[in-house]
Order: structure tokens, then sequence, then C-alpha cells
């Protein structure tokens, strides 16, 4: 088995659903009260700090992950060291935190449903485990972890051929402890034909506004898209605590990269990054943009080097043989892993599916298109006339939208394929595969791609326009749902409307893509 104790596929300990039953027992007043929310977590969070106030983050963090069972495998311990706080001693008040935090972490990935994993505020799921495995690994920060004097790992990081400086006798345990190792198992899996598909997939919640069971939308893997975003919001929320922690008196981070300091609660950094406003006011230092935050951090050559050792360092620390297993083949994972995961989830749009922004059911059996398709036609929503900032306030939008589409026009649906909000997400409309209604005669040669708002003089966010002009346009190319001599068109080019309105057709009109009639 290559997933063993501490892995995030196959789990040897007691299962989520007894566990929540035990605590259930023990708290019957709280715990029905308890709901899978970051906000939930972050309150639990600072009821705990409230206990350790004379604690350091330090070990406020290692409590965590003792909690969750999230990093107590030799693989880990070897990354991010042995617990190095003394052991805290917390008053019999706190043990109502300790159980609600070791329900709310305890990740679990099953045939059907996910557990450990909160929805955030922005309508994107994150797992907390590869989270707070970053936070741990921000404040032990070494990018230089040595590999263990074993023959077998000494020949394979010898015969490694790296660019740029990049050490091949050593490895990040930000990287190590949150990503690289999962994901290359991931692809190891999926090669040796044992799950159905190497990363994925996202899913949906029973309620957003009291979320419990959070269900898979496929077939699942040890990657799932909720353990990626815990994952990559470790890893900046970890670049920054490290970063900050070269400052002498530090409170709190701010713009990217540079050497500025945290805060001093961990609630405090997750309010922040989790909320509206972002760390420090910075609206880009936000879940929303995780993505590409973490691009701008990341090296891809690094982290394809960070795999590879990651793999090597978990079979020899775990005592696993991977079958048919030798360095080039090693090496051809994890650069295919890399490059997968760049182009099918770094370089792709974070979509907010159906599911989650309230779609009610499609009138009839959708038509299937045919793919992939010629073009891709952008418009804006005149109405509603105001960009939307927020998931619920796009979300109410999108709902809004498909009402108007179903109930005045008579529609099966709402029109659009995406919806594009000014929140960093796109929304899913009819999606890649539905026949839509958004522009008239041409509807099976294209999708329509609409922003939420009126920019007859105005623009959208230029992060908005991003995401469709680079975004939207790489993933759908790669993914065979767009040819690669697809053409951008707005929508008053071929139906009589001023739609996408003047402003925006005339920043479309100096896109590479674009295609005058």
């Amino acid at each position: 088995m290559l997933f063993p104790k501490g892995s995030v596929f196959a789990k040897s300990r007691q299962s989520t659903d007894s566990l929540k039953e035990h605590i259930r027992g023990q708290f019957n007043s709280k715990i029905g009260t308890v709901t899978f929310h970051m906000n939930n977590f972050i309150d639990v969070l600072e009821e705990l700090e409230t206990h350790l106030a004379a604690s350091s983050m330090l070990a406020v963090i290692e409590l965590l992950q003792e909690l969750g069972d999230c990093a107590s495998d030799d693989f880990h311990r070897y990354v991010l060291g042995r617990p190095s706080a003394p052991e805290l001693n917390l008053p019999s008040q706190a043990k109502e935190q300790k159980s609600l935090i070791r329900l709310l972490m305890k990740h679990e990935v099953g045939p059907s449903t996910e557990n450990g994993v909160v929805l955030v505020p922005d309508g994107t799921t994150v797992a907390l485990c590869p989270l707070i495995s970053g936070l741990e690994a921000g404040l032990k920060r070494n990018r230089d972890v040595p590999l263990p004097d074993v023959k077998e790992v000494v020949d394979h990081f010898e015969s490694l051929t790296l660019k740029d400086g990049v050490s091949s006798s050593t490895v990040d345990n930000l990287y190590s402890a949150t990503i690289a190792k999962d994901l290359g198992l991931a692809f190891f899996e999926f090669q040796e034909n044992k799950t159905q598909t190497a990363m994925g997939p996202d899913g949906c919640w029973d309620d957003v506004s009291m979320p419990r069971v959070f269900t898979l939308l496929g077939d699942p893997s040890p990657v799932t898209n909720a353990f990626v975003n815990g994952a990559l919001d470790g890893i900046i929320l970890g670049h920054y605590i490290s970063e900050g922690s070269k400052v002498r008196t530090p409170r709190r981070i701010s713009t990217l990269g540079s050497k500025v300091g945290t805060p001093s609660r961990i609630s405090t950094l997750l309010k922040d990054y989790y909320n509206n406003d972002g760390v420090a006011a910075d609206m880009t230092l936000r879940s929303n943009f995780r993505r590409k935050n973490f691009l701008k951090i990341t090296s891809l050559e690094k982290l394809e080097k960070t795999v590879k050792i990651s793999l090597i360092l978990y079979r020899t620390i775990m005592n696993i043989s991977f079958p048919g297993s030798e360095d080039k083949e090693e090496g051809n994972l994890a650069s295919n892993a890399v490059q997968e995961f760049h182009q099918f989830f770094l370089e792709c749009p974070a979509i907010i599916p159906r599911c989650m922004w309230g779609a009610r059911p499609f009138k009839g059996t959708p038509t299937l298109l045919t793919l992939p398709l010629e073009f891709l036609y952008i418009h804006h929503t005149y109405e509603p006339s105001r960009p939307c900032t927020t998931f619920p306030a796009c979300s109410a939008d999108m709902r809004s939208m498909q009402q108007f589409h179903q109930k005045d026009r008579g529609w099966s649906d709402i029109g659009y394929s995406f919806v594009v909000g000014s929140d960093g997400y796109l929304y899913e409309g009819r999606g890649w595969y539905w026949l839509g209604a958004h522009t008239r005669g041409h509807n099976t040669r294209g999708y329509g791609v609409s922003f939420i708002g009126n920019y007859t003089a105005t623009l959208p966010e230029a992060f908005s326009l991003e995401l469709v002009r680079d975004n939207f346009q790489k993933c759908a190319v790669r993914g065979g749902k767009l040819i690669s001599t697809f053409s951008i068109q707005g929508h008053r080019q071929v139906v009589a409307t001023s739609c996408p309105g003047d402003a925006l057709f005339a920043e479309i009109k100096t896109w590479n893509r674009f295609k005058e009639t």
C-alpha cells in the first residue's frame, strides 16, 4: 500500500463518521451547531488561542497538527522536524475546542465524500491539514533540508541535472510537506491504474449557509481540488511567515515577497487571508488569488525537483517499494505531474460550480456540444449593471440571471456558458458541454462568456480580463474544448446589439485571437 497512515488517501485510523459520533456524545449542545466553514474553524481556534495566550504560534500550530493527525508520519517528521515547542497544558475548558478542531481537520477522501475540508468565504473549499502543514513549515522554514545519508538516495540525487543553482541534495520543507510528495504519489497511483484520475475533483456542499457534507463531483483522487487549495494556501502563507520571521518586531504580512512581519495569532492571519480585505488590507493577498500568487513565488523547475526528491525520500523513509521504480521513470513522473498540475490547474481559471451558486435544475434535457468549438463570444450582462466582488454577491447575480432567462425568456437555463465575476472567479453557467443560449445563430459554434456588469464606459477589473484573455483560453485549448486556431468575437459582431459595451469591445479588439467580421 502506497498510502499508509498520514497520507491523504488511504487511512488506517478511526473513521471521521465514528469521530463525529464520539464528539457528538460528549458535546451534544455544541456539535449540533458545528458547520464546516472556515469562519467556524477560526472561531474555535480563537477560543483555543485564548487558553494558550502565553504560548508561541509554533506551539499552537504543532497542537493543531497533532489534533488533526496531519503530519505524524516519519516522512513529515523528517522534513518538518519533531515538535519543538514544549507540550501544552490545556485547561479543562479547552477540551471542547480540541475535540471540535479534531473533527474539522481530520482529512479523509472517500468514494463520494471528503472530510477534513471547510468552505471558505470566497466560495471555494480548503483541506485544513496541508494548510496547517504550510504554516508549520513557514515557521520552521528550511529550503535546504538535507537528504538522509542512504546510498539509494545519494545515487538518485547525484544523477539529477538542475539549472538556476537549484541544489539536488536538499529539499525545501515548505513544498515537500504540503504538495510535492502527495502530487507525486497521486500521479504514480494514476500511472499504475489504481485511480481513475490523477487530480481532483471539486465538490459541492449540502448547504452553503450551513455546510456539513462535502460531496465530490467525480471519481476521487488523493489530490482533490480542496487538498490542492489547502496546499497552495499553506505554501503562500508559509512563505510570508518565513519572510516575516526575518523582521525583529513582526506585526503583519504586507506585499508579495516582501520581508515583513506576521500577525501574532494564527486566527488573525487566517481571518485576514480568507476575508475580503486580504492580509494587511492588500486585496491581492487573499484566497481568491491563490493560483496566481502561488505562481509568483514558485519556480516550476524547483517544484519538479521537489516532487522527485520527495518521492525518493518518502519511499526510503517509509520503507516502501514502488514497482518498477527507476530514476529515469521517477524523473519523468515528476516532470509529467508538474506539467499537468501547471497546465490544468494553475493556469486554468478557478470555476465556481453550479451547485455552489445555487443553480436551479435545467428545464428539460441539455443538448450536448460537439467539441472542440471554433469561437469564443464575449458578452457583458448589462443587468446586473454593477460588478460583483464577493461570492455571495456573484451567486445572487447568477441566480437572478438564471431566473430571468428561465421565467421571462422561457429558456431552459441561464444562457451563458460561463460568467466572470469581479472576485477572481468564473462561474459555471451551461459549462463546457451543454449548448448555450448566448449568441443567436452561433451557439453551436462557440462558448459565450459574459462579464457581470455594464461595460459601456468602463472596463472590468484587470484580473477579470486576464482570467478570460489568458487563463480561460489556454485551458480551453489544452482541454480540447476550443480548437487551437479559435477566434474571439464580441456579441455585437454577429447579432444586432451593443453588447459587450463599447469599452469592453474596444478592449477585446486588442486581444490576439480577436477576429474582425
